[in-house]
Formats: structure tokens, sequence, C-alpha cells
């Protein structure tokens, strides 16, 4: 008797949790399903994954914007204007009057100094926004005026700004908690643990809560200083696959499937109260390998890496999206000024064969691919790693498929521990730089991950990044793309377009290739 009541208020709960979720999806909290499982942490200063970017844009404000309506325009954000000095090297921010916190206390220039000098002594992958583009200092002129000096010209500063790793948090709040900006902010500082559950920021949203793989809950900031937004809140909800959200949107208990598959989004075309929304990411998905020495695998030759390069199946590797997606040449997507998809490499089994055997490897080898979580394009990243294996088997080079959890994986492939990887990359800002600096340098960024140390492409990125001449740097990008090409080192598998399911009565939602998302605009 007591397993059958048992067994009747599981059911129970279970239906009273439906309902609510059902309310609360028909009410006026957006909840959008997805595979939200890459978050490692939600402290803008170090958080470095996907899924934070949305979340961020949502709670936090940068000093500039980049509007999804005009990418090639910067915008103002949290500062009202901003100037460059004659030699490109002082940045001088003036705050809008009107900009304040949640708190209701307004953002003053030294939140902004402490927010940034916290950023980059906090030494975590974020701070290479600040590292990578020479920033020297940072002045409190006044209470409404920061100025940064940079040590070099970087025309893509202004960009730069507009990455969400560059929100200002209320400093007196941040303290609180434990935080600092001390030289030694890596050791000392302790704000992390509360900024996981809590936001210090001035955006139209309020981080409420994060349950790791289970949800990510914000509130309405009725102090927005722009003025509340239409939701009373977004809860993003983590689902196993695309095909389980689908299901909760389909059934009034989801408002939005996020990044769903082709076949996903069949399903919901004949549905009347579902819609699709389709955008052009400049996102990456690319296969890694070390030409380091230090593993001491095959892959150190560039031939053989090459002929890897070259026994890719692209066009089955795009056809597993569904067509949503398409393929630049090198790490830096179609789109950004000096990106040619002519010099792509195009599969060619006889090539790869005859430089396997040239390098000493005529019947192939074997080795580990390392994969973490998540999708692209709403594939699967061991679906799209069984393609890869499946590929390379045909000339001989035979893959372990070793698949972690998303922080064990990006903890290691930071660690420069993984030779061989499927990884993808979502841009910050939109300069070329957020692929140019990131993919370069043996000292830092991706490369930093792989090995990689090769001068040719590290030289033409520093002249990329200090280039103020749009045609010289165009020319300069063509020959970065061609560079990394000979070296295959980062080879391109697919840039995705994101497919988001909606249900009928949500309106004013956009993609935008950085934050995803921006909920401000959005209302059911």
């Amino acid at each position: 008797m007591r397993r059958v009541l048992a067994f009747f208020l599981v059911i129970a709960i279970a239906f009273s949790f439906s309902t609510q979720l059902s309310a609360r999806a028909q009410g006026n909290t957006l909840i959008v399903a997805g595979r939200f499982v890459d978050v490692i942490t939600l402290d803008p200063g170090r958080a470095f994954e996907t899924t934070n970017l949305i979340v961020h844009h949502a709670t936090y404000e940068t000093l500039l914007n980049i509007n999804a309506d005009d990418l090639s325009k910067i915008v103002p954000g949290l500062a009202e204007s901003y100037s460059i000095s004659e030699d490109g090297l002082e940045y001088t921010f003036v705050l809008n009057p009107k900009a304040k916190f949640a708190s209701g206390n307004p953002v003053t220039a030294e939140d902004v100094r402490f927010s940034w000098t916290r950023l980059l002594n906090l030494k975590g992958s974020p701070s290479s926004y600040l590292k990578d583009f020479g920033f020297k200092s940072i002045e409190v002129v006044d209470e409404r005026t920061v100025k940064v000096r940079l040590e070099s010209p970087q025309p893509a500063f202004a960009s730069v700004v507009t990455a969400p790793a560059l929100s200002i948090l209320e400093k007196a709040v941040v303290v609180a908690q434990g935080g600092t900006d001390a030289e030694d902010a890596d050791q000392t500082d302790k704000a992390k643990d509360w900024l996981d559950q809590n936001s210090a920021g001035s955006g139209p949203f309020i981080l409420k809560r994060w349950s790791p793989n289970s949800e990510i809950v914000m509130v309405r900031n009725e102090n927005y200083w722009r003025g509340p937004v239409a939701l009373e809140g977004v809860t993003l909800r983590v689902t196993n696959d695309a095909a389980s959200a689908l299901q909760l949107v389909a059934r009034g208990d989801a408002d939005v499937a996020f990044g769903v598959d082709a076949d996903t989004a069949e399903q919901a075309r004949n549905n009347p109260d579902l819609k699709l929304n389709i955008g052009q990411t400049l996102n990456l998905l690319y296969l890694g390998i070390s030409p380091s020495d230090f593993f001491k695998l095959p892959i150190s030759d560039v031939r053989v890496r090459k002929a890897i390069a070259h026994a890719i199946d692209y066009d089955g590797v795009i056809a597993l999206t569904g067509g949503f997606a398409d393929r630049p040449a090198a790490m830096l997507p179609l789109g950004i000024a000096g990106s040619d998809p002519s010099l792509r490499y195009t599969r060619d089994l006889e090539k790869a064969k005859a430089l396997l055997a040239e390098a000493g490897y005529p019947n192939g080898f074997s080795m580990t691919l390392f994969i973490g979580g998540g999708s692209t394009a709403g594939v699967p990243r061991e679906v799209i790693a069984a393609k890869i294996q499946a590929d390379l088997a045909e000339v001989g080079i035979q893959l372990e498929i070793n698949q972690q959890t998303t922080p064990n994986f990006l903890t290691a492939f930071r660690a420069q521990e993984l030779p061989m990887v499927i990884s993808a990359w979502t841009p910050d800002y939109l300069d070329a730089t957020m692929w140019t600096a990131f993919f370069s340098k043996a000292d830092s960024g991706v490369s930093r991950r792989l090995r990689m140390d090769e001068p040719k492409i590290a030289e033409l990125a520093d002249q990329i990044a200090a280039e103020r001449d749009p045609m010289v740097r165009e020319r300069l990008l063509r020959e970065y793309v061609k560079a990394h090409v000979e070296a295959a080192v980062f080879i391109p598998l697919l840039q995705e377009q994101y497919i988001d399911v909606l249900r009928s009565n949500v309106q004013g939602y956009v993609f935008h290739p950085v934050y995803l998302t921006d909920f401000a605009g959005v209302s059911k």
C-alpha cells in the first residue's frame, strides 16, 4: 500500500511540476530550452565559454555595443561617447550620466577601472582581451570619465570593448563578496562563488540562480536605467538534445528551442504554433592538430596534417547539419574581410595517401581524438567525431574517440594536454583580431593550447593588429589565411547557422553573432 501511495504521489508531483512549467511558459517568463552544458563559471572575469555570452549580455553591460541590425557600426553602451588620440594610443570614454546598476547606484569611472583591472589580474583566459591588445593602463579622470592607454596602436580596440568579458561590475558589491583587483587577484579574489549565483551588473536582467546541468534563472531588473524590459524573466533550461527541446516548446512548456538541428527544424515547419528563427553565425567548428614534437606523434609532420586535411569529407560533414552551414579556408570566417574560400582544403584521398607515404606512414597510424560535449548546428560533437573517424580510416588513420565532459575537456585542452581535438570558436567581438589574436601565437590563445609555434603566422597577426589602412589590412589577412592553410594546424569543419524554434507568440527575438540573442527586446 505504501508503494502504491508513493507511486501516485510521484505522479501528482510530476503533473504539478509540468503544469507549473506550462504556466511559466505561458506567462511572461521566457523559457529557453537547449544544451547549455558548457558553463564552468558565470564570473565575467573568468568565463570563456559560449552560454555565458548570452547570460552576461543579459545581466551586464559594456561601454560600447554592436547591434544585430548593423554589425559594422559601434554604438554607445554604458559610455555615451568615446574618443581616440591622434597617435591611436589613448582611448577616452565618457559614461552616460543616467547609467546605474541593478542596485540603483550609478555606474562610475571607478567601477570601470576596477572591472578591467580585476579582469587583467585574474589572469584567466578572458584577460587576453586586454593583455593581447597592449593594454597599458586605465586612469580615472573624473566620476564619469576613464582614459585607457595602449602600448601600441590597436585599431580593433573599440570592437574589443564590446566583448562581454569587458562587462562593468559594481565594485562595492564585488568587493563585499571577497573580490579584488589587486595584482595577485588570481590568488586572492574570492568573489567567483557569489558571482556564479548572482550578478553585479547594470543589464536588463539579474542572475538569480545557476543550477549546473539544470537551468540558469534570470529575472527582470526593475531598476534598469533604460527602463524595465517586457519580460519578467528568462530561464535557460538544459535539455539532453534538440528533440527534447522541441517537445517542450511544442507542448507549451518552453518558448524557445535553442540551436536545434535541421531534422528538428523540419518537424516544426508544419506546426502553426511554431516558427523558425535562422541566423548566420561567425562560429567555427574546427579540427585542431598539434604540430609540436612534445607529443611525439606523427602529426608533428606537416605532411601528415595535410594528409588529414585532404582525407576529410567536408561536404559530408556539412550534410549532417542539413545544409545549414558553410566552410572557410582557415580560422577566419566567411563574412570577415580577408577570408578566402577558394583556398579551402578539398577531399583528395589519393593525395592524402601519397602525403602519408612520403612522411613515412604508408599504412597509416593510430591516435586519439579528444572531444567535449555540446553540439554545432544542432549536431552533437560525437556525431561529427564519428564522421571524421570514418573518413580518416579510409587512408589508414585509426582514431579512438575520447569524449569527456565539456568542463574536463576544456580544462585539459587549456593545459596543453590534448594533441588532437574537435572544438568550436564563438566570437566575443566583431573584428578579424577575434581570430588572429587567438589562433596565432605560441604563448597565448588557442594556438598555445595546441603548442603551435609558427613564426610567419604570429608575425602576420601582429601586423594585422596594428594596421589602420583597411585595404592593407585585408591583404595581410589573405596572407594570414594562406599561411594557416599551409601549416594545417586548424582545419575548419563548418561555419554554422543557428536555428531556433519559437512559439508563435514570441516577438522581437533576433539572432546576434556574438551574444546569440538579446532578450531585452523580446516580448510574449
